[in-house]
């Protein structure tokens, strides 16, 4: 044993050795491979490129991009590669072929870390054997080789000089083939003969009893015999050595007294105590392990028991870590804000005078008399002008109270001409809208089957409570206790004694946060390979604008619904945050109802809502297991 194991470690150093002279060599040929690599760059771009040629580059460029899409890393860089050996005057190629080489490099680093972390050292050297092999210049993959090196060499087991150490579980070495029985005999008689045949040698123990046993079997392996006479006869083996075995009675005394245990440690980072209890139960439960303990602190769980039930708890222990399946969820909120305000018409007055030209006239110069003389003596108009005449008056400012200084219109002729009286009105055409669009973009990862809490909006405090301190209210004037007391230090230091007690009886008060603006739960669950469904739940929370005994009043709305879609697909929430809408008419009562008169009406439009939107779209990251039902794990007959 000891001198395999000092062969062992002799061929792991050697491994190491070769590996890192490898490296070494790989590294000195890096100036050369460089050198090479330039002039053969010089030449190709001093070939002449035919237009075949071109397309072809352009083709499998185009090639090597929807592989960069489909994260087909490695095709991605050959097609750059050949694009740019076609074409080597196309700069672009060559950025792109370096950038794909540069992202297959970390891929194979970050895979070669992985297998590092779960043991699988020799796919790991291969990873970073192929990344050499690409890029040798990248100074990461000497140093990831370096400590693949340094932990080969720690692999090696240290070898004791005595030469003690665990020994594995007996386990019975019959004899190969086949072999038939046809016996009618005594249960030890029957338990002798068949297990001779295998050239396994047995002891009786005193439970087995000797009842006459009928035993027919044809072509049978010692397996098969093995569990033939455990049925027939009621016992079981226990090995004491490759060709030796006890044999007693299927009891749960004699099991617990002969059948050999193990004790094993499992291993559990990550897990809750919680959980790590409820693996406990299942171990002390089902698997009937009852020196099954667990250790929250060291995520461990100790479980002593036969080595085929500890077994069977190693691999639903295994098929329990699988985990679920884990998702990812793009989230983008939209809300749109929409303002419009429409102002369109005539505002016409409500009231005007109307009068009679001449009558009006008539009594303006009768009562004016002296100055219409005046106007005629100066020549300023003829006698019989009274247009003129009034004109005159009216720019000279003398009527002050007249009908006439204000604006009017007349209609008719003659005697009957009468003015009307402009008493004011407008014509409004008046357009005003904004949008305002707000985007918010969120990444979730998610277990399958675990709820997922999106949150937008602020904490708004209310308050409760209050309370304040009753010590100054009390009939008792006992300093210190029902009242504030005061130290000669502190008077010397300026305090004095109202402003403690003013202190003491302030309110305090007691506030509660309440969560303003809206609430988002999604949980998803994986239906098949392809599908899967969600569960929303939707609150919108927002302040009324009234209060109750001081209390502000919330208004809140819940949605809740499940729906199924694919994977990749996506799932719209559409809400309507606040909509208002106002008409205001101006104008005379019935005109906007004759035809042709409805643009002597003046109407005010405004509209202002408010919409939100989620889209979500659920993404697989990572696919647990979609069987049915785990492989079977049989667990041995316990009477």
């Amino acid at each position: 044993m000891r001198g395999r194991k000092r062969e062992a470690m002799l061929r792991s150093l050697a491994a190491c050795v070769a590996l890192t002279l490898a490296v070494a060599t790989c590294a000195a040929a890096q100036e050369e491979s460089a050198a090479a690599a330039a002039v053969t760059r010089a030449k190709a771009k001093e070939q002449h490129v035919s237009r075949q040629q071109r397309d072809g580059a352009q083709k499998l460029f185009l090639e090597g991009a929807r592989d960069m899409e489909r994260k087909d890393v490695r095709a991605a860089s050959v097609a750059f590669e050949q694009a740019a050996g076609l074409d080597p005057g196309n700069r672009r190629y060559a950025l792109a072929a370096e950038v794909a080489r540069q992202h297959l490099v970390e891929g194979l680093i970050q895979q070669a870390d992985k297998d590092r972390i779960l043991g699988h050292d020799d796919e790991a050297r291969a990873a970073i054997a192929e990344a050499f092999r690409i890029d040798p210049s990248d100074p990461m993959i000497a140093q990831h080789a370096d400590e693949l090196a340094s932990d080969r060499l720690a692999e090696a087991p240290a070898v004791r000089s005595d030469g003690n150490g665990l020994a594995a579980p007996i386990v019975l070495q019959p004899k190969p083939g086949k072999r038939s029985f046809h016996l009618h005999t005594n249960t030890r008689e029957l338990l002798r003969q068949v297990l001779s045949a295998y050239g396994i040698s047995p002891t009786l123990d005193d439970s087995v009893g000797a009842q006459t046993v009928r035993y027919d079997v044809d072509d049978i392996d010692f397996e098969q015999a093995e569990k033939t006479l455990g049925l027939a006869t009621g016992t079981f083996l226990v090995p004491l050595d490759p060709a030796r075995a006890l044999v007693a009675k299927d009891t749960k005394e004699n099991r617990a007294k002969y059948e050999r245990q193990a004790v094993e440690t499992i291993y559990l980072p990550g897990m809750t105590a919680e959980d790590l209890t409820d693996l406990t139960s299942v171990a002390r439960l089902v698997f009937a392990a009852d020196k099954a303990s667990a250790t929250p602190g060291q995520m461990a769980l100790t479980v002593r028991a036969p080595v085929d039930d500890l077994t069977a708890l190693n691999a639903t222990v295994a098929d329990l870590l699988a985990g679920r399946s884990e998702l990812q969820l793009d989230v983008r909120m939209y809300e749109v804000d929409r303002t419009k305000a429409v102002e369109l018409g005539a505002i016409l007055p409500n009231q005007t005078t109307l009068f009679n030209v001449y009558s009006e006239a008539s009594s303006i110069l009768q009562s004016n008399s002296s100055l219409v003389q005046q106007i005629i003596a100066s020549g300023l108009a003829a006698p019989g002008d009274w247009e003129a005449i009034l004109a005159i008056l009216v720019a000279s400012g003398q009527l002050s109270n007249s009908i006439l200084t204000s604006p009017f219109g007349v209609f008719g002729g003659g005697l009957s001409m009468t003015g009307v009286e402009y008493s004011g009105g407008s014509l409004n055409m008046q357009l005003n809208s904004s949008d305002v669009h707000s985007v918010d973009q969120m990444q979730l990862r998610v277990l399958d089957r675990d709820e997922a809490v999106i949150k937008a909006g602020e904490r708004y405090p209310i308050e409760t409570s209050s309370y304040s301190s009753l010590g100054a209210s009390t009939s008792l004037g006992i300093p210190g206790l029902s009242t504030a007391g005061l130290s000669s230090t502190l008077q010397n230091l300026g305090v004095n004694l109202s402003s403690l007690q003013s202190a003491a009886t302030e309110a305090i008060p007691q506030v509660q946060y309440q969560d303003i603006g809206l609430t988002l739960d999604v949980t998803p669950r994986i239906e098949s390979q392809s599908n899967l469904s969600l569960k929303f739940d939707l609150k919108l929370s927002s302040l009324a604008g009234s209060t109750i005994n001081g209390l502000p009043v919330l208004d809140s709305r819940e949605y809740q619904a499940i729906t199924s879609l694919g994977v990749g697909q996506s799932a719209v929430l559409v809400s309507t945050l606040s909509r208002q809408e106002s008409n205001a008419l101006t104008g005379i009562p019935g005109l906007a109802d004759i035809p042709g008169f409805a643009a002597m009406t003046n109407k005010d439009t405004n509209v202002d809502y408010s919409e939100l939107a989620i889209v979500i779209t659920p993404h697989l990251v990572r696919r647990a297991r979609m069987e049915f039902a785990e492989q079977m794990h049989p667990m041995p007959h316990q009477p």
